[in-house]
């Protein structure tokens, strides 16, 4: 029992601090470990007991019911406390906990706890500092959610060998310090099954369970233990549903769900995935991810996103601003940062998928680019202004020709944009369908384009609701999420009484004197119908771990001549703030 307590005496010291020997064994003598099995709950919503739990090993759920039903909040892994709040207040339990799997916690009631402060003060000031952190947590760590301990891996192709993909990934692991072990049925041949999964709770790092159709049994038992399901299969092999999803049962509605990844392997150097959607459209799944044998970008994207370890990057919108980001995500390249997940709006979604659409191939993008500005999308293409100034025909055909027929979720880097539902007047996110299609949508500026007709429903520009869309990027299994705004207004007085007439500023321009300075009617249009947005951003800093305003003065949102220029800035500033940051904000070079 001794070496039980020991192997989680780290968590003690993660809530309390720096313990000695003597008050660790105080609090493991006060307290009562309580074993849960599957979906057995640890308390219910309402209830009034009052208690501290910490998670020794396994993990819960917490769940919320209301009149629209249950709605799961997340999940707590081993070190975490569970239901502090009430030891304090004394208030009912805002939500019920259960375990999704077999877990251990640690309950310490009021008395016991109080007792322990009595001997030991210093307790006190570690449960408030810790509690009073919880709560300053901005909006992204309050979304960070708990890396997965153990993992099923299900072949869903018994005869299709996995090795080249899982050498690559223990390699990874292994030049990154991560601990990790991998079993498939023959390896725990000699070991009870109680017995085996129980010893994976000590194992310091990921467990990685391997399960297939030829043993079931096995395979169900690892996904009883399992807090991520990952089903792995050839790209090109056949997307109906595989029998051992049957016996799995793997998409019945559960509260004690585990997540599910489908991994859609491709051979080296396989061309761009297409139809992807055939693979999705039967399976109630949280993440499909591509991955190319051999590939070392692909799987290291892999594995950070299977330990809740990736990178997200959000760019908003800002018209020919825009080619800023090409800038910017080219600075990041070279600093080493690699982009797992990407989202945009309006000129952040046509640039930011542009370029994950090219796989981040700067020399293709740049050529894209060179031929979209050469092609001049905007000019000769009036409408009868009945919907819209332009009638977006020329940018139609531009897109459609780049991205064909290619879906948002056959991008090798799981990117998603953002448009408004002008019916509902609500953000619609983009994750699937025809790329051209949906980022259109997202660039439909209101008055210049006309909307985008999804799903019965009219689009427009997603900057109206949202600039910068960091929200949708939670969904995803992210430690660190950039955010590049290039909205930024100036904050300019004019040096007239009253708004001059056509004649007046048409002689002003003839003339070269230059005393009226007014935006255009585009740029007027476009900042005038995004304002709440562009307040709105003011309170995402505490969203996302970098956030950063190209400072981009002189550019207008139409501007398109200056691409190179542009481009160079959002390179140059990027590179700046990436080497102004303190060290240990540096993550890529940790």
């Amino acid at each position: 029992m001794e070496s039980l307590n020991a192997s989680y005496s780290k968590h003690y010291y993660k809530l309390f601090g720096e313990l000695n020997e003597e008050l660790l064994s105080q609090i493991i003598q006060s307290g009562i470990k309580r074993t849960l099995s599957t979906g057995e709950y640890l308390f219910h919503q309402g209830d009034s007991e009052q208690a501290l739990y910490i998670v020794l090993s396994g993990r819960l759920r917490a769940i919320k019911e209301d009149s629209h039903g249950i709605r799961i909040l997340g999940d707590i892994g081993e070190g975490e406390p569970v239901g502090e709040f009430a030891l304090f207040t004394g208030e009912p339990r805002m939500a019920s906990v259960l375990a999704i799997r077999k877990s251990i916690v640690l309950e310490l009631s009021q008395m016991e706890y109080l007792k322990l402060v009595s001997l030991n003060p210093s307790l006190a000031n570690s449960m408030t500092k810790f509690v009073i952190n919880r709560l300053r947590r901005n909006t992204f760590q309050q979304n960070q959610s708990t890396p997965p301990k153990n993992i099923a891996l299900i072949n869903l192709q018994a005869d299709h060998d996995l090795s080249p993909w899982t050498v690559d990934m223990e390699a990874y692991f292994l030049q990154n310090q991560i601990p990790v072990q991998v079993f498939d049925h023959d390896s725990q041949n000699d070991h009870t099954d109680q017995g085996f999964f129980d010893s994976l709770e000590q194992y310091p790092g990921i467990n990685i369970l391997l399960c297939s159709e030829t043993h079931p049994n096995w395979s169900h038992q690892c996904l009883v233990y399992a807090d991520l399901v990952i089903l792995a299969t050839d790209f090109q092999e056949n997307p109906e549903i595989y029998p051992i999803e049957k016996k799995l049962d793997l998409y019945s509605k559960s509260i004690l769900n585990k997540k599910i990844y489908l991994l859609l392997l491709h051979e080296p150097d396989a061309p761009m995935p297409k139809d992807t959607w055939k693979w999705l459209q039967h399976r109630m799944i949280n993440l499909h991810i591509h991955v190319r044998q051999g590939n070392l970008k692909d799987i290291r994207r892999f594995c950070r996103i299977i330990t809740n370890n990736a990178t997200g990057l959000v760019l908003g919108g800002g018209g020919a601003k825009g080619y800023a980001h090409i800038g910017v995500v080219k600075a990041l390249q070279e600093k080493g940062i690699e982009i797992d997940f990407l989202g945009g709006t309006s000129a952040g979604a046509i640039y930011g998928i542009t370029m994950s659409f090219s796989d981040f191939d700067f020399e293709k993008i740049e050529q894209i680019t060179k031929n979209a500005v050469n092609s001049k999308l905007t000019s000769n293409d009036i409408s009868i202004p009945l919907i819209s100034i332009l009638s977006g025909n020329k940018v139609k055909r531009f897109v459609n020709k780049l991205f064909q027929e290619y879906g948002v979720e056959d991008i090798w880097v799981n990117s998603y944009c953002v448009s408004t539902n002008f019916s509902r007047a609500s953000t619609k996110i983009h994750d699937k369908g025809p790329i051209w299609k949906q980022v259109m949508a997202s660039m439909a500026i209101p008055g210049v384009f006309p909307p985008v007709v999804i799903d019965q429903y009219l689009h427009v520009d997603g900057a109206v609701m949202d600039n910068l869309p960091i929200e949708p990027m939670y969904r995803y299994p992210i430690s660190k999420i950039i955010a590049v705004s290039l909205s930024g207004l100036p904050d300019r007085k004019v040096e007239y009484e009253n708004t001059p007439g056509n004649w007046a500023l048409l002689w002003d321009k003839i003339s070269g004197k230059r005393r009226y300075r007014l935006p255009n009617v585009g740029s007027l249009i476009i900042n005038s119908l995004m304002l709440n947005s562009h307040q709105r951003q003011e309170v995402t800093k505490s969203k996302v771990s970098h956030y950063f305003e190209l400072n981009l003065k002189g550019v207008g949102l139409l501007d398109e001549r200056k691409w190179k220029e542009i481009l160079k800035k959002g390179y140059i500033q990027t590179t700046e703030y990436l080497e102004q940051l303190p060290n240990e904000e540096k993550f890529w070079e940790m």
